[in-house]
């Protein structure tokens, strides 16, 4: 069963009550259906208080790019205030932010940035070296969020060349430069920013509360540069970690739209008046992470008994209520470019499992997996499941099930074995740099491996589509056969939605409509 088969689920903008209006006169759904599209399409409506639900937040919450973890409540809150260069359509494609548009040399190394006309809520003028100095920042020591030292350290030269423009030299030839931009952590601040936290930014709300972990409020900036997003009036961002009271909130009116609603009852909201569920395929992941450097994982027949344990497909369908399909222990989506077709789907076979122990000279091991809601809605089920289905061959798990807060910063790199989630990323590259290179401090399995990291550098700039192809089927392979991640499953991003909001191809690059749902949604009634 998939997500797309049950009833109550749409894509894009809900039109149940408009459907059964139209239909009841008399037009046909086919002509309904376009009528709704495109009056709901128009031009978006302004004003409004709107309140989002969402999960993931933690008293360490921080809006200061070089540290932030990317939950979504923390990454909604950050967008709410801070524009990065560039930001990603639905189908992944890159589109300006504060970048108005760009250019690359003919041998691919230099890219040249021309900015936008934009303002800081301070009232400064926003500069290209704001953005060089901002995007500098993920060099420091103190920078603990992976992807930004990794995409601006991979720069030769970084430099502003007038007020409104920014060049960048590359070390080595990567085209997906503008696609990486678009990530959340690079944000752009005023020069010299002391307090991060005060969200002084060019986004569309200015900041009036942030409490970590609890509550964002901010109210819209008069004079924001554009007028295709921030179409609310004030927006509020609620942490809310249990989804069944997410699901409540949303159903009582206390809230207008909800993150991931517990998949297993997710197409009740569907079937509600007044409430629409939204199904937004993308590269979102779910996994443990096993230390490869931590015993008993340091061994990789232990890894591969774990992996050979699970009954991924029963996850998909009672953990996420059929909407996603299985992974096979690497973090690269079925739909994405170079996805490995030739690589045989890992199944669940306790046999396999067993044999695997015992080359590892074992019989029976007992293993501990740390699991919360704030990982995850459904990782506590999803580690019954998995303890049920490895005892067969000998791996007796007992699920830990630990608070959310501070989940991400005391359990996540720490335990020996968690419960973790991936948005995932539009390209492999992107992907397997930020968190499976032996570099990235978002490397949460340890996993070093020479060839693994010297063929991803290569494939990077390899001109040859044939040849790159055949390297990261290799990588993949690798990471199936040896790595420490257990990639369970792909699950569609799930949002619970008012009627009352109406809103554009929703994106599933990340949750939450590529975590800018505050920007980029409106109140159509």
């Amino acid at each position: 069963m998939t997500g797309s088969s049950m009833p109550g689920v749409q894509r894009g903008i809900d039109r149940r009550r408009f459907m059964k209006a139209a239909m009841a006169t008399g037009m046909t759904a086919a002509a309904a259906s376009a009528q709704w599209t495109r009056t709901a399409r128009a031009a978006p409506a302004h004003g409004g208080h709107v309140t989002i639900g969402t999960d993931g937040g933690a008293s360490v919450d921080t809006l200061d790019p070089i540290k932030a973890i990317g939950t979504d409540h923390v990454t909604m809150a950050a967008l709410c205030c801070f524009d990065s260069l560039t930001e990603l359509a639905a189908d992944g494609t890159p589109m300006g932010s504060l970048a108005e548009s760009w250019e690359t040399s003919a041998d691919g190394r230099t890219w040249t940035f021309r900015l936008r006309e934009a303002e800081f809520h301070n009232g400064k003028t926003v500069t290209a070296d704001d953005v060089v100095w901002s995007l500098n920042r993920h060099l420091s020591d103190d920078n603990t969020y992976a992807e930004g030292k990794q995409i601006v350290g991979s720069l030769e030269e970084l430099k502003s060349d007038g007020p409104d423009t920014v060049v960048m030299v590359q070390n080595e030839v990567n085209f997906d430069l503008p696609v990486h931009l678009s990530a959340f952590g690079l944000l752009i601040g005023p020069e010299d920013t002391t307090d991060w936290e005060q969200g002084i930014g060019s986004g569309p709300y200015v900041l009036e509360e942030f409490v970590p972990g609890v509550r964002f409020a901010g109210s819209k900036y008069a004079n924001f540069y554009r007028d295709d997003q921030g179409f609310f009036g004030s927006v509020e961002l609620l942490n809310i970690e249990d989804a069944s009271s997410r699901a409540s909130a949303l159903l009582s009116g206390s809230a207008d739209v909800i993150s991931q609603p517990d998949a297993r009852t997710a197409g009740l909201l569907g079937n509600t008046d007044g409430v629409s569920l939204l199904e937004a395929p993308g590269t979102q992941h779910y996994t443990t992470a096993m230390r490869t450097d931590v015993d008993p994982f340091t061994d990789n027949h232990i890894r591969l008994a774990v992996k050979y344990g699970i009954r991924r497909q029963e996850i998909v369908d009672k953990v996420f209520g059929g909407f996603g399909y299985v992974g096979n222990d690497h973090p690269i989506g079925r739909n994405q470019q170079f996805f490995n077709t030739d690589l045989p789907q890992r199944e669940y076979d306790p046999d396999v499992a067993a044999w695997h122990l015992k080359q590892a000279g074992l019989d029976r091991i007992a293993l501990e997996l740390k699991a919360s809601d704030g990982a995850f809605g459904g990782s506590v089920d999803m580690g019954v499941l998995m303890a049920e289905s490895m005892a067969p061959a000998g791996i007796d798990v007992t699920v830990d099930r630990v608070p959310g807060d501070g989940y991400w910063s005391e359990v996540w790199l720490v335990a020996p074995w968690c419960c973790v989630y991936w948005n995932g990323r539009p390209t492999i590259d992107w992907m397997l740099t930020s968190s499976y290179i032996s570099t990235s401090s978002w490397n949460d399995t340890y996993f070093s491996n020479e060839r693994f990291d010297s063929l991803l550098t290569a494939a990077r700039s390899e001109p040859d589509q044939a040849l790159r192809r055949d390297m990261y089927f290799e990588l993949q392979e690798i990471l199936n056969m040896e790595g420490g991640t257990t990639v369970v499953a792909f699950a569609s991003s799930l949002i619970g939605a008012s009627d009352a909001l109406g809103h554009g191809e929703v994106s599933g690059n990340r949750r939450m409509d590529d975590g800018r749902m505050a920007r980029r949604w409106w109140f159509a009634t």
